[in-house]
């Protein structure tokens, strides 16, 4: 009998994975308010990236944030995007989000694992929903002005779409098990003169016009459908608002507060003590990872490349993240750069090498998360 049930349980997981990832399950109809959930919080963080093409922490950013983009398309459930947020808080660049306090970053941080991994305990998907309406926000306040193109008529009515949203989560909470319908960008313009407009839309709609992340990113500068996904910005009888009706009255600080709630409540809501220790946990990790990196300056006169290794590695053979991986890199002298080591150790072992054919070893010290380095020929210093 415990075989069995194991059995069953194993094939309803697995039945359940792939009605997710189809477009189908709980909530994916046409005209349920569950999808219409969905496809707007999807659209909203689509719109944040829309408006902040260069304000990734990349070489690249905009080609970064096009996969960032073509992620949230993917999104299957609730899990899914609470994931993007994560990675798309993480990836921007940090004075980026200079007018958003640290402790509040840590907050939405937890928030989102949250919602990350309490969607996985199918119960409370309307209480996680109206959270994740809420981080939207939030994030959304987060940027600094001169980072976004999101103008005050825009962020306006995005806000006031995912301020619907939350309502609607209240009056139709999603069901247990709750998936997200296919999603696709539609892409729409007046005429063959007009810029493009974008928005999120289920991906069985008929008669749209497709768009890529790449085409959304390319044109994020000259207009962009703000607050649009399957439901768009409404009046009473589902009707398209002009922006300039004046029925679409909130901005973008809007109380976000009110909408994610308290950690602990939601937690205790949603999954109980062990839910609650595993966010915290993950949450702790990604932020110090984050927010604390290591910087190094290259002050000496030839280029140096520098590894890191776990502080108990006695052979200190391959860094952490692997080779070539995110703790190590090469700097010219005079460069900067600065690695975010994965896990939760505070401490790591720095290894300098001379690069080349064959990489000669300088000289070996103890880093600290959060430190700066001042790189030399035969030593290093720390701050």
């Amino acid at each position: 009998a415990l075989l069995a049930g194991a059995t069953f349980g194993g094939a309803a997981a697995m039945a359940g994975g792939l009605t997710s990832a189809l477009g189908w399950g709980p909530g994916t109809g046409l005209g349920d308010p569950s999808a219409e959930i969905a496809v707007g919080l999807a659209n909203g963080l689509l719109e944040i990236m829309a408006a902040a093409p260069n304000c990734i922490d990349a070489e690249n950013p905009q080609v970064e944030v096009v996969g960032h983009v073509d992620a949230v398309v993917a999104c299957r459930s609730l899990n899914d995007l609470g994931a993007r947020l994560l990675d798309y808080w993480y990836a921007v660049k940090a004075d980026v989000f200079s007018p958003w306090p640290l402790h509040m970053q840590q907050n939405w941080v937890k928030l989102a694992y949250l919602v990350k991994y309490g969607d996985l305990r199918r119960g409370g998907s309307g209480a996680l929903a109206r959270c994740a309406c809420g981080l939207l926000l939030e994030l959304g306040e987060g940027f600094r002005a001169s980072a976004t193109v999101l103008d005050t008529t825009r962020g306006s009515t995005w806000a006031a779409e995912l301020l619907r949203l939350a309502e609607l989560c209240d009056r139709s909470p999603p069901p247990p098990g709750w998936c997200f319908p296919g999603l696709g960008i539609a892409q729409k313009a007046e005429s063959a003169f007009d810029q493009p407009r974008f928005s999120m839309v289920r991906a069985d709609a008929r008669g749209i016009t497709w768009a890529k992340g790449k085409t959304v990113i390319a044109t994020a500068k000259t207009g962009f459908l703000a607050g649009a996904g399957a439901s768009a910005a409404r009046g009473d009888e589902g009707e398209e608002l002009d922006e300039g009706s004046g029925q679409v009255a909130a901005s973008p600080g809007a109380d976000f507060r009110a909408l994610t709630g308290g950690f602990d409540d939601l937690a205790a809501r949603v999954g109980g003590g062990s839910l609650s220790a595993k966010c915290l946990e993950k949450s702790d990790r990604l932020f110090n990872q984050k927010t604390r990196p290591i910087h190094f300056l290259n002050q000496a006169s030839v280029p140096l490349k520098i590894c890191l290794f776990s502080e108990s590695d006695r052979l200190c053979a391959v860094p952490l993240g692997g080779v070539g991986g995110s703790c190590v890199v090469t700097l010219d002298p005079n460069l900067r750069a600065q690695l975010r080591p994965p896990g939760t150790a505070h401490v790591f072992q720095l290894k300098v090498l001379q690069p080349g054919l064959i990489e000669r070893q300088l000289y070996m010290a103890l880093v600290q998360r959060g430190s700066s380095v001042q790189l030399r020929s035969c030593e290093c210093s720390c701050d």
